[in-house]
């Protein structure tokens, strides 16, 4: 069994589905079941290292920690916008991918949850 969780989200979107989302991962990690989360659209921003993250940044970047401490594969889509912004750095072992490679994982998992 595999999940893939793609969240797509606003941080601070009503309703907190990144919350949601990130602890859903945790969850099905510490149960055991092994899951690719990827980071696209709004949600693509939670890939940055922030060196001195607000209140709800820090909680979201301690959750990315805990799923990586877990084992989950963390991909970030969509970060052209990063260009022109400059040089920006990402949270270690979060990796780039592309559509291609969400496909292609959602295509192997057993459970594809979009938030």
């Amino acid at each position: 069994m595999h999940w893939t969780i793609l969240i797509k989200s606003h941080p601070d979107a009503s309703g907190n589905p990144v919350l949601q989302g990130l602890r859903m991962a945790a969850a099905a990690l510490a149960d055991g079941i092994p899951v690719s989360l990827f980071l696209s659209e709004e949600a693509a921003s939670l890939a940055l290292h922030i060196e001195n993250p607000g209140d709800r940044q820090k909680v979201h970047h301690d959750l990315i920690a805990e799923i990586q401490e877990l084992g989950a594969e963390i991909y970030v889509i969509g970060l052209d916008w990063m260009h022109a912004v400059g040089s920006l750095t990402l949270i270690p072992g979060i990796k780039v991918a592309s559509m291609k490679t969400l496909v292609r994982q959602m295509r192997l998992s057993d459970q594809v949850v979009a938030l």
